[in-house]
Formats: structure tokens, sequence, C-alpha cells
């Protein structure tokens, strides 16, 4: 997969979330370039659940892992994700907004069925 980086449109503790286009199909994507410290197994250990967790996630509500991709030259590593408009820190933390009850139980259901 070859992409076209776009603006930076999400950071965290271990990654940065770029908007960007597959040059092949024009698709736009969400790539989540993540940091760990390939000289560390515990480091490697995580990245690999992390992406396992993801390949194994299959929900309508939970962003599907759709690809990996690596850059040569800065030797990063990519999880490439379906390209959504907002996420959901902003969406419940917009004034008046909450979950359903429904909503926060199948979260925790399928949270401890799926050991994440």
């Amino acid at each position: 997969m070859d992409f076209q980086f776009g603006m930076q449109i999400g950071r965290g503790t271990y990654s940065n979330v770029y908007k960007a286009r597959e040059k092949g199909t024009g698709k736009i994507v969400a790539l989540k370039k993540v940091r760990f410290d390939t000289s560390d197994s515990e480091s490697i250990k995580f990245m690999a659940r992390e992406i396992m967790m993801l390949q194994k996630l299959d929900h309508p509500n939970v962003m599907k892992l759709r690809g990996l991709a690596t850059s040569r030259m800065q030797y990063s590593l990519y999880l490439v994700f379906d390209f959504m408009q907002s996420d959901l820190t902003r969406i419940i933390s917009r004034p008046g907004e909450t979950l359903t009850e429904p909503q926060v139980r199948f979260s925790t259901s399928f949270s401890n069925t799926n050991d994440i």
C-alpha cells in the first residue's frame, strides 16, 4: 500500500494519527503511526498484542484494522483504519452527550468477552 499523507488528526502517548489517501484507490484512511522500541522485547510484545486484538475485533461499532504499512525511510509501522470524521472522545465530551446504558453494558461485555 502506498499513501499520500495529509494532516495529523490525533496524538496519543504511543502514536500519532494522520489522514491519508491510498494512492491506488483514492480512498481516505487514517494511519496510526505507532511508536515502540524494537530493541525492547516487552515493547514488541505489547505491539504484537495490540495488533492481534485489533485483527480479532469484528463488530459494526468497532473500527476494523484494515491493514499494516511500513516506511522504509523512517522504520515506522502504521496501522491502517477507515477514516472517521470524529472520534469517541469528541462525541462523549460534547455538553449534554452521554452514552446510553445499553451502549455502556455492550462495551463492558464486549471487552470482557474478548480479553480487552
